[in-house]
């Protein structure tokens, strides 16, 4: 299905709660649109509801196009759940169209990865892992969704993120992440091992914030890690300080807990 803009707040921003939303801004007087136009209203008539097409014309809607910051058309962008996940601008040929749409409309497999990074970052690995193993199981060969379950599966079951993390071929585009999953389950993994955590105060200390950060409390688990890290930064044969490091990686170096730790992780490691 495809239209004319009538109210952007019904058409575009509702809408693409429920069915992606291709919003193409163009003008008459715009050559490249006019090559850009019927391509995209042949794949929308194809697509048969799964996205919908609205189109804006800059010369009718000039305060959208300022709005929007629209430099130059066709301007083409992808609206699901409200906000833009995907744009380009200039005309495209079918193929790369076609191409592009693929990538970026969203599916099952994306949908519910997105789903399960956002459980992560809030704590929630026992729902990401149970979130991602279905599809996990029915994709193995997908290297992005083992190497995304292996970081769930570290706080859950180690052991099986270990084996996760084997299958993302080195050198892949996904193999930093399954190194981060290595990471984090080795030092979860120590945690029932015996022996196996270094004794002694800070030992205790160190187990307090593996067993912390593994239930994803993360700051008090970051927080008894750094008063760790700054007693010795070498602590564990530099294990305490890899793991620190791979938890402000799984977090994000954006996310407020990595912001709150990451000067005085600094500080404690460069003595």
């Amino acid at each position: 299905m495809n239209q004319d803009l009538r109210d952007f707040a019904q058409d575009v921003t509702a809408a693409s709660q429920t069915v992606p939303v291709l919003v193409d801004f163009w003008a008459p007087w715009c050559g490249p649109c006019k090559m850009l136009g019927p391509i995209l209203e042949k794949l929308a008539a194809e697509a048969a509801g799964r996205w919908r097409l609205v189109k804006i014309d800059t010369e009718r809607h000039p305060d959208l196009a300022e709005q929007f910051g629209i430099r130059g058309i066709p301007d083409v962008r992808l609206y699901h759940h409200g906000a833009v996940v995907a744009q380009f601008s200039g005309a495209l040929p079918e193929p790369r169209l076609r191409d592009w749409l693929a990538q970026h409309l969203p599916s099952p497999r994306r949908e519910a990865m997105a789903r399960a990074r956002t459980l992560l970052q809030a704590g929630d690995a026992p729902a990401a892992a149970r979130l991602l193993r279905p599809l996990q199981s029915a994709l193995p060969a997908d290297g992005e969704l083992a190497a995304l379950t292996a970081r769930a599966e570290a706080f859950v079951d180690s052991a099986a993120a270990l084996r996760l993390a084997a299958t993302v071929a080195a050198g892949s585009a996904w193999a930093e992440d399954a190194d981060l999953a290595r990471t984090l389950a080795t030092a979860f993994l120590r945690l029932g091992q015996s022996p196996g955590l270094p004794g002694g105060p800070l030992g205790r200390r160190y187990r307090e914030a593996l067993t912390r950060l593994q239930a994803g409390d993360f700051v008090p688990g970051l927080t008894a890690l750094l008063g760790v890290l700054e007693e010795k930064p070498a602590f564990d044969e530099q294990q305490a300080r890899a793991l620190c490091l791979a938890v402000f990686r799984h977090l994000g170096l954006r996310h407020p807990v990595t912001e709150q730790f990451f000067r005085a992780y600094t500080m404690a490691v460069n003595v």
